[in-house]
């Protein structure tokens, strides 16, 4: 698939448009289930959808390595989510510490339930949850992203925790 993907990269950067409808049709499922998780509705994370590959069109000549263009669209979804935010203004953060790690059990739940919890946070918690929970950024990662220091992140992290636990467990 890789030899595919560098194909496909090389065709879409003459902007061949069979080829971008192509990279858009493989990637979209995996970049909207990025968006979904950061969005408060299928109508924003669609928004957020097509800003990002207008992104991951406008700077294909950026790629280094077509292999990894998966990853590439990735991040860049990622970014376009949290850019979203900062327009928005909504990222707002209570700087206290947080000493003990909390863990939230996911096993029993299936995964529409977990996506539509998630949304159900308030847009600062959403964002702190997904860069750390899912996108595997660290706390310290995460605060220089968002322009936060690492204990309101992992204040935050612990507050969108508790509330999807209790979302999850039918309490919230």
């Amino acid at each position: 698939m890789s030899e595919e993907y560098t194909q496909l990269v090389k065709r879409c950067r003459k902007h061949d448009e069979r080829a971008m409808r192509a990279l858009y049709e493989e990637m979209a499922p995996m970049a909207m289930g990025v968006c979904m998780r950061y969005s408060r509705s299928r109508e924003e994370a669609q928004d957020l959808l097509q800003d990002g590959f207008v992104k991951v069109f406008e700077k294909l000549g950026t790629l280094k390595d077509p292999e990894r263009v998966g990853a590439w669209i990735h991040q860049i979804m990622v970014n376009v989510c949290i850019d979203s935010f900062h327009r928005r203004k909504e990222l707002r953060f209570i700087d206290d510490t947080l000493e003990e790690p909390v863990t939230l059990p996911l096993d029993p739940f299936a995964m529409d339930e977990i996506v539509a919890a998630i949304q159900k946070l308030p847009p600062h918690q959403q964002a702190v949850f997904n860069l750390v929970e899912v996108e595997g950024y660290s706390c310290e990662e995460a605060a220089q992203r968002l322009g936060q220091t690492s204990s309101a992140v992992r204040a935050t992290l612990c507050r969108a925790k508790a509330a999807l636990r209790g979302m999850l467990r039918g309490n919230g």
